[in-house]
């Protein structure tokens, strides 16, 4: 038995069509701050083609490596100030020392919930807008047919980036969650009795056979690079045993792109 590929082009395509009708004739400018990471590089110039197909205007701002942390915050807060800025980012996952930046954003245009600010109005269910990543795995499922209602769902990792909002977002859908990490003592049992299991520990090859049944939906957010190559946390053989998972790449990346722009547009309407 193969698993369902759970390809994130036709969800994010149906995302990016809804947003370019409701942009056009819009002036939108989404800035992109951070370091000169080939992870990052690619990802920002991924969202640019994105972004390009609604219209929206992008600036990536790359700052060398060593750059003191006040140089990154000073950044960001002339990013918020432009006239046409609708929504910054700012990459992520940043050394600690550079954490502080991220409450630089101003709450009106952080289109990836990364202030406090926006974690704390997630984390008590106020409105506002959601982090892409997080989003962009509820989206998947849901445009699938896949509900997370009820269902007992196992998140591997507790990042602030993917795994601790997701695992809030997953609560307020009626989701039974369970968060583990790589120090997680029997992980593979754990991960075996989830009806929906999510990966979002950059760490290549860490889900096996072990790790899932026939019934488990696998949700691969991991992104690694070996040697060259672009990988997930999730083991090829493990495609040939679970009911649906996600590529990577080709699985969350394209519908995170899409959610950023859509709440780009949710930002838009709401200055």
């Amino acid at each position: 038995m193969s698993a369902e590929l759970l390809l994130g082009a036709p969800c994010a395509d149906e995302i990016i069509e809804n947003v370019r009708k409701e942009m056009q004739g819009k002036n939108a400018a989404l800035y992109t701050v951070g370091f000169d990471d080939p992870k990052w590089k690619q990802y920002t110039q991924s969202l640019s083609r994105s972004a390009s197909k609604c219209g929206i205007t992008t600036s990536n701002v790359f700052l060398h490596d060593g750059a003191p942390y006040w140089d990154l915050c000073e950044t960001v807060r002339k990013a918020c100030d432009k006239p046409d800025a609708v929504g910054v980012l700012v990459q992520q996952p940043l050394p600690k020392l550079y954490n502080e930046a991220l409450n630089c954003i101003d709450r009106s245009v952080d289109v990836d919930c990364l202030s406090s600010l926006s974690v704390a109005a997630l984390y008590k269910g106020e409105s506002g807008l959601r982090p892409a990543t997080p989003s962009a795995v509820i989206r998947l499922l849901e445009f699938y047919g896949i509900s997370v209602s009820g269902k007992r769902v196992v998140v591997v990792g507790r990042g602030n980036a993917v795994g601790k909002p997701l695992a809030l977002m997953l609560l307020a859908k009626d989701a039974t969650v369970t968060v583990c990490h790589t120090k997680t003592v029997n992980l593979a049992q754990i991960c075996a009795s989830a009806d929906i299991l999510v990966s979002a520990c950059g760490s290549p090859n860490l889900i096996t056979c072990d790790f899932v049944t026939p019934d488990t939906v696998v949700v691969d957010v991991g992104l690694s690079f070996v040697g060259n190559k672009c990988c997930g946390d999730v083991q090829p053989s493990v495609y040939e045993k679970c009911k649906a998972a996600t590529p990577v790449p080709g699985g969350v990346g394209p519908v995170t792109r899409a959610v950023l722009l859509e709440n780009m547009l949710k930002a838009y309407l709401a200055k």
